[in-house]
């Protein structure tokens, strides 16, 4: 039986009012202007507000200080309600986390879309639905405790293995059942018949499968480095005829690809009961990254301490070319002034102004000069425009002083926020900058130079390339000869402030010096 049209309108009004009714999550529908004029129990339980105190729906997520799932406070631009009312299409699920009047957080699983009728030729505004997700959430957090509680446990019951495999003869098979469950190579040596087992984690690590390689002595001597060889052989050896407690060996083992792996071999011999060993059990570790860290921070320190020296000459020889500068120029100038001075004051005294017109000018000349030249060791020890008009006119002025010597011509663009910098940014990119220029001038041979300055509200990024003749950047350093100390000196700039300098660099190709900064 078909329905009248205002039976139909009515039944739909009901069963409209019904599904709002029944629904499981929350839903709150706001017009084209934000204003809510609809919304059912659960999104009233769920903010703690009825429908009339719900009027718009922005504002009313602000008050409620809504925040992600790290904590940090939600962006307005970011809500659904909003991406959706902008965009016309649907927006989320997104997660977002708000204080109930309890005390306690509620989180909510958020989605929004944008209502049509009409055949989705009319928008009438946007509907937001609200799921409570609290339980979940906590249940994820009860599981990561959960799991980190199992990764502790683990790891005490290896260290418990580990104390009681010191007691006990473990078959092969224990061996193998030991080896699957664990990110170690395992190894053992039966003294008595001369068997050896490696597990397949141990040929694993020089880059074999189980069965590539077999189990025998030569299997593992004649892959360990031929620096390394005797020590190893003999520390086992000399471990074999006075066994105590564990013993621990560091060596060289080759991998299938031809390099070499640094390998931690932890060994402990199994006695029978008169004391002589009859099994030796061991296992490998790949310590190949912990060695090369190891050998990075020995090579930075020794950077640090020759940066350091460096940075010592170099202060002595700013301070001797300061002292000569003052000496030469200002001093000089001085001089000259004390001695006109001293001549006017004569012939004031004895009311002879000849020639004093021309010593007035000579004085005032003289004056001009020694301005200009503190003015100038002012700008070295620190641009007054840096400070006066910010980084992009010192970044200007700086390629103007090299340009003018160096003949290349140059171009300077910034992006994004027009915001000054923090001080100490804006000296230490403006440093790093001048480091890097000063390089193009010495060795580059460029005839263009851009430096590019982009300033986000995360990040920024100043990038100074040239067409000269570029060099090989990642060239291992002979320390033997003398340090690229403006090269050094700009990536510890950089990594003082927190950020990287990459250097893109070719023979022929020019260079490129990226530093990336976060705010």
């Amino acid at each position: 039986m078909r329905l009248s049209p205002d039976e139909s309108c009515h039944d739909r009004g009901e069963l409209y009012r019904a599904l709002l009714a029944v629904s499981p999550d929350g839903i709150i529908m706001q017009d084209m202007a934000g204003r809510v004029f609809e919304c059912n129990r659960i999104a009233e339980e769920l903010l703690e507000r009825c429908q009339d105190d719900m009027s718009e729906m922005v504002d009313m997520f602000n008050s409620l200080h809504v925040v992600n799932e790290d904590g940090t406070p939600f962006p307005e631009t970011e809500y659904p309600m909003s991406v959706a009312a902008t965009v016309r299409r649907s927006s989320g699920p997104v997660v977002m986390g708000l204080i109930r009047s309890d005390g306690l957080r509620c989180w909510l699983e958020v989605i929004s879309s944008p209502i049509w009728i009409h055949h989705e030729q009319e928008f009438l505004g946007v509907a937001t639905f609200l799921r409570d997700i609290t339980e979940r959430k906590d249940s994820e957090r009860a599981l990561e405790k959960h799991h980190a509680e199992l990764a502790a446990y683990h790891h005490k019951l290896e260290q418990r293995i580990l104390k009681r495999s010191a007691q006990l003869e473990f078959t092969l098979g224990q061996l193998k059942l030991a080896v699957s469950t664990s990110n170690t190579g395992l190894w053992s040596w039966d003294l008595r018949t001369g068997q050896l087992y490696f597990s397949p984690e141990w040929k694993k690590q020089i880059g074999y499968s189980d069965q590539q390689i077999s189990n025998t002595m030569d299997t593992w001597v004649s892959r360990i480095h031929a620096e390394d060889r005797e020590r190893a052989l003999t520390q086992t050896k000399d471990y074999l005829t006075t066994p105590k407690d564990a013993f621990l060996s560091e060596y060289r083992m080759q991998h299938r690809d031809g390099s070499f792996r640094w390998i931690l071999s932890r060994m402990m011999a199994v006695l029978d009961e008169h004391g002589k060993p009859v099994l030796l059990q061991g296992s490998h570790i790949d310590i190949t990254e912990r060695k090369e860290s190891e050998e990075n921070l020995l090579e930075l320190t020794r950077e640090l301490r020759d940066v350091s020296r460096e940075l010592t000459r170099v202060e002595e020889a700013e301070r001797r070319r300061f002292a000569q500068e003052l000496h030469d120029t200002i001093g000089a100038a001085l001089a000259v002034l004390s001695i006109n001075m001293t001549i006017m004051t004569g012939q004031l005294a004895s009311n002879s102004i000849t020639g004093m017109a021309a010593r007035l000018k000579d004085s005032i000349s003289l004056l001009d000069d020694t301005t200009d030249v503190v003015r100038r060791l002012m700008a070295e020890l620190r641009p007054p425009v840096l400070d006066d008009y910010g980084l992009e006119a010192a970044l200007r002025w700086q390629c103007e002083l090299f340009a003018e010597r160096c003949d290349f011509r140059f171009t300077v663009d910034v992006y994004g926020i027009a915001d000054r910098l923090e001080g100490e940014l804006e000296i230490s990119l403006f440093r790093i900058a001048q480091g890097a220029i000063t390089n193009i001038a010495k060795y580059a041979r460029a005839s263009n130079v851009e430096v590019i300055l982009n300033i986000q509200k995360n990040t920024v990024m100043m990038t100074i390339t040239d067409d000269g003749v570029g060099f090989v950047p990642h060239q291992p350093r002979d320390h033997r000869k003398k340090p690229t100390w403006g090269l050094v000196s700009m990536r510890e700039r950089a990594q003082a402030l927190g950020g990287s300098l990459k250097i893109i660099a070719e023979p022929g190709k020019g260079t490129s010096i990226e530093v990336t900064v976060a705010l």
